[in-house]
């Protein structure tokens, strides 16, 4: 289920309540969400949004996973 550009834009405000100072840096961003582009598709541009997780097992183990397109190892998102 692909998250809505409502919720990106909430998610945004309630970070920039605990985090105002970083208004300035956000500003492209939450301009761009006010044109409602469906930011969560990988074929918005210029800005899409996804979202990673770390998933960590007792004190030493994370969950790493391999970039199918990079071929690099980075946390599960998407």
């Amino acid at each position: 289920m692909a998250i809505s550009d409502a919720a990106i834009s909430d998610a945004l405000a309630a970070y920039l309540e605990y985090y105002p100072e970083e208004a300035e840096l956000l500003s492209q961003p939450v301009q761009l969400l006010s044109s409602g582009e469906n930011f969560a598709s990988r074929r918005s541009f210029p800005m899409h949004v996804t979202v990673g997780a770390l998933l960590v097992r007792g004190d030493s183990e994370i969950l790493l996973i391999e970039h199918r397109a990079y071929g690099i190892t980075l946390q599960p998102g998407g």
